[in-house]
């Protein structure tokens, strides 16, 4: 190959002479127009990957196109996360609007920016020998937690056919996989977690006893939330972390066989693992997840007056009051197409 001349930009000609300059000076050749800026980091907290994970993971391959390195952070419930957001540890995170709701109620300074997944595919399995609800009397349900989404998911479920949820105990059985398996183990006799597990609950001969869509149609499965704090001193990466999002939404959408494949790699599943294929098809046919990230007011609103009913908040609240949506406006504008 032939060798041609070297050509230095501007700001590595400066650098060659370095030893003859004061070195107070870098920080201001650094910052000179035209020198690269390394993408600002920024952490997003999401609940453990499974089988959605290539939904969920996949605006974090979008973060470089608005210059954020997004880090996705994990948790086994949706419930730490907010300890998290409020201590700055991260900077926002996806969950069940109930968790979030809890918290503004209790006066933590949160705000909704968007919904990326407004529908709720969600089901509450049963074991093999539980045919109905009222087989659930007196036996122990798996949840993530009290004003968690399987929590409220499960109560409302029981609700739907005539049992009171007094009737059930409620059992802290961990994140999604540890609750199925914890059904599978015998640990539970029902457990609440996303439709995924569906395929394996056939092959094991477990019982759907409620689906979403069909129990809860109001209940919505994720939106987006930040603190006040964040808001006010990082508005512009917020801007830019929400049309990551929806690129990323928009992205997977359109593209079923990677973003399978990339939940399979996240979450570590087998080629045949049926799980990631189940709930993105799901996920497509009923419209669940939302490349925009409108917040359904009404949604919002319902989840809220049933955290009343159940006696997890106080009072009824009007969530307008905990919706910003300029942001979401914003991310709108500058999506690069």
């Amino acid at each position: 190959m032939k060798s041609g001349p070297t050509r230095l930009s501007p700001l590595r000609a400066m650098m060659a002479f370095l030893p003859a300059l004061s070195f107070a000076l870098l920080p201001v050749l650094l910052s000179a127009p035209g020198a690269a800026q390394a993408a600002e980091a920024w952490r997003y907290g999401v609940v453990e990957a499974k089988g959605d994970a290539g939904l969920i993971f996949m605006p974090s391959r979008f973060g470089s196109k608005y210059g954020l390195d997004i880090e996705m952070v994990e948790f086994t419930s949706s419930t730490t996360p907010v300890k998290a957001l409020i201590s700055g540890d991260i900077d926002a995170f996806t969950t069940s609007p109930g968790v979030a709701l809890v918290a503004m109620a209790r006066g933590a300074q949160l705000k909704f920016i968007g919904c990326n997944w407004p529908g709720a595919t969600y089901t509450l399995y049963g074991a093999a020998d539980v045919k109905t609800m009222a087989d659930l009397k007196g036996k122990a349900v798996g949840v993530s937690g009290p004003g968690s989404m399987p929590d409220l998911f499960a109560r409302e479920a029981l609700l739907s056919k005539g049992v009171s949820p007094d009737s059930v105990s409620f059992a802290n059985a961990g994140g999604g996989s540890d609750r199925f398996r914890a059904l599978l183990a015998g640990v539970v006799k029902a457990t609440a977690t996303t439709s995924e597990f569906e395929p394996e609950a056939a092959k094991r001969g477990l019982t759907i006893l409620a689906r979403a869509s069909e129990a809860t149609p109001k209940f919505s499965r994720n939106c987006i939330v930040t603190t006040n704090k964040v808001i006010a001193t990082k508005r512009d990466q917020l801007v830019r972390f929400l049309a990551a999002n929806m690129d990323g939404y928009d992205y997977a959408a359109k593209n079923r066989d990677d973003t399978i494949a990339y939940t399979r790699k996240i979450a570590k599943l087998e080629a045949s693992d049926p799980s990631a294929a189940f709930i993105y098809d799901e996920a497509m046919a009923q419209k669940s997840t939302d490349p925009l990230l409108v917040m359904p007011q009404d949604r919002l609103q319902w989840i809220n007056d049933m955290l009343l009913r159940h006696g997890t908040i106080d009072k009824k609240g009007d969530v307008t009051a905990y919706m910003d949506d300029s942001l979401r406006q914003a991310a709108l504008k500058i999506r690069k197409r």
